[in-house]
């Protein structure tokens, strides 16, 4: 297997990434060296692939489609197909050539079969002698043929070397000359089968044996008889060391993978033993999801097992993923039955509220609002984006109706009278007395325990606020104790009202504290980045500001928050 493919672990790259490298190698390399690459890419874009369309399919079938109308695609994946087909027709083309070229080797080798019987019949040795040479030349440039045909072109070739070599003999020098470079090049070839067998690439080193046993057996010719059995041997000799570390190598991979399915088979067993039973609720599932994630990432990870249990193994691992599916599948129909269900409960009530939003019976009209509103907070779960549309329209119908409750009660009660009357009695007296540090208290205090006016009088509380307001000597030096009182005051106002801001503040007021806090938190870490932390620092100065300055807010804010909370 190629280093660089064993380097790069496919499982981790996205979909574009592996369309990417398929471009590349297609690009870059020759067709007949990607197969093994091509392969690979293949396998991991359609695992993931495959994992996309089967996470859609869950989608659209939990939000009521039916499965058989279910369609998806991706232009990433019809980009794939286009290349994988590239790929095939380049193969194609690659093959069809190389079915050619074994014919016209072929037709090479035959050629030189017939030259060197040519060269026996003419029975010349001294004077044929370099014809012979160049066509041992000729036959060595010449490539591979079918393999139907190779034991029969090389025998008839060997068949009349040797029958040259015979007549050969009568001139010893020539014989010399031959055997001589014939020895040479077998030990270079034992000098590269040595190399081999201590290169780490098992596999990459019994190819390259190959190689050289066929140039041993058909680009060398015979050595002199002294030579011929003992390098032969050495030859063998390191051939079989060879065959035996590769025995050993993959003897290694076999128990590794056997290893891997052992590992694998556990995984599944974990897989078939996940406790699900006890989901409940969204959250419960997603964690259930998640965990059962991470199981099939782990056994996907493991690495490769042999490859007659892979088929087995695979059914197995869908098997075992199985029953979570289809549990997970049956709780979110059924969840979204009851989400329809609570859909319509929600328009049942809001049909209601719009026969009651007009009603002049404001008796009864209040009542059954006061009811539905409380029937609306019981009704289930309801998605968080319709949930939203349904109640702005629901609080859009109450609010209508309770606005024009409080105009016709505008004229307000008798009770609400007395207490204008009293407010009106309590503005002369504050307004005649001196207001100080001491007093202001017990007479915001007052002001709000007389209670509220009719709506079209309440400008005798913005009158008394306004006069409080006024009163400087009654508020203290203190900025942050003068802002609390001013405060004060204006909740003793939206009080005197029964505004809708006072029910909204205590909301603000939560907000204030946590945005403060936020930000006092990143003042206090932008500490350590500001350099030499040393008083005269600019910047460690302005910092040390803003955090008391925050520090400041956060205390008034809470003693707000203290105060709105003790009057309601």
């Amino acid at each position: 297997m190629d280093k660089e493919i064993q380097s790069v672990d496919y499982k981790t790259m996205s979909l574009e990434a592996l369309v990417e490298r398929l471009k590349t190698i297609l690009k870059e390399k020759p067709v007949q060296d990607i197969k093994e690459e091509a392969n690979a890419i293949r396998a991991s874009f359609y695992l993931q692939y495959n994992e996309q369309v089967e996470k859609a399919k869950q989608a659209f079938i939990e939000e009521g489609g039916n499965e058989i109308d279910f369609e998806y695609s991706q232009p990433i994946q019809v980009e794939f197909k286009s290349l994988w087909k590239t790929y095939i027709e380049s193969k194609n083309a690659h093959h069809l050539k190389l079915a050619q070229n074994l014919k016209d080797n072929l037709v090479k080798r035959e050629a030189v079969i017939e030259g060197v019987k040519l060269l026996i019949e003419k029975n010349d040795v001294s004077s044929s002698y370099k014809e012979f040479q160049q066509l041992q030349a000729d036959w060595k440039e010449i490539g591979a043929v079918s393999s139907e045909k190779y034991q029969e072109t090389w025998g008839n070739y060997h068949l009349y070397i040797e029958q040259f070599y015979d007549l050969l003999h009568l001139n010893n020098d020539l014989r010399s000359i031959d055997f001589k470079h014939n020895l040479e090049a077998k030990q270079q070839i034992i000098v590269k089968a040595k190399q081999l067998l201590e290169h780490d690439d098992i596999q990459f080193a019994f190819n390259e044996l190959q190689v050289l046993h066929k140039i041993w057996k058909e680009d060398t010719g015979p050595v002199a008889k002294e030579f011929r059995e003992a390098i032969w041997q050495e030859f063998s000799e390191i051939t079989n060391a060879i065959h035996n570390k590769k025995t050993i190598h993959f003897e290694a991979l076999r128990r590794e993978e056997d290893e891997n399915y052992v590992k694998k088979i556990d995984k599944i067993k974990e897989l078939e033993s996940f406790d699900f039973s006890k989901n409940k609720t969204f959250g419960d599932w997603k964690k259930s999801i998640d965990a059962f994630e991470v199981l099939k990432d782990e056994f996907l990870a493991i690495g490769k097992i042999p490859k007659n249990k892979t088929h087995q193994l695979w059914e197995a691992f869908k098997s075992s993923t199985k029953a979570f599916n289809t549990a997970k599948n049956d709780f979110f129909k059924e969840s979204k039955k009851q989400h329809n269900e609570a859909l319509a409960k929600k328009r049942a009530l809001i049909d209601e509220a719009i026969q009651w939003k007009d009603s002049n019976d404001l008796v009864n009209a209040t009542e059954a609002f006061k009811r539905i509103q409380a029937a609306w907070k019981r009704v289930g779960f309801v998605p968080r984006k319709q949930a939203d549309a349904l109640w702005n329209e629901f609080k859009a119908i109450c609010d209508a109706y309770f606005d024009r409750l409080n105009t016709v009660k505008k004229e307000g009660t008798p009770e609400q009278q007395d207490n204008y009357n009293s407010k009106v009695k309590f503005l002369e007296v504050i307004s005649a007395a001196e207001i100080t540090t001491e007093n202001i208290n017990d007479i915001v205090k007052t002001w709000v325990q007389i209670g509220v006016v009719p709506p079209q009088k309440n400008n005798i509380d913005q009158d008394i606020q306004t006069l409080l307001l006024k009163s400087s000597s009654a508020f203290p030096e203190d900025l942050t104790e003068a802002d609390f009182l001013k405060y004060k005051i204006k909740v003793a106002y939206w009080s005197a009202l029964e505004s809708k801001k006072l029910y909204d503040e205590q909301n603000n007021l939560k907000k204030e504290v946590d945005i403060v806090n936020k930000d006092l938190k990143q003042l206090e870490n932008n500490l350590g980045f500001v350099s030499g932390g040393k008083k005269g620092n600019p910047l460690l100065d302005m910092v040390m500001q803003s955090i008391e300055k925050e520090k400041s807010k956060l205390k008034l804010a809470k003693k707000k928050l203290k105060y709105l909370r003790s009057i309601q």
